[in-house]
């Protein structure tokens, strides 16, 4: 099983944060949890495992 990159979803969480976007459209800035409560970020996403994710709202991650 992959392991998730926490400087990856750091930075993801960060550039969202500072472009004040808590629901990105661009699939690489979004986080996404799977039902066995996997976190993927963006690109590890394929199209056939997407419709079985639940979007992670950017809010949840607490502000620095």
């Amino acid at each position: 099983m992959a392991q998730l990159d926490l400087e990856r979803l750091r930075a993801v969480v960060l550039d969202n944060r500072r472009g004040g976007d808590a629901r990105p459209r661009e699939r690489r800035r979004q986080v996404f949890v799977d039902p066995s409560g996997r976190v993927l970020v963006g690109d590890d996403v394929d199209a056939d495992g997407a419709r079985q994710l639940s979007e992670v709202h950017q809010g949840v991650f607490a502000a620095p």
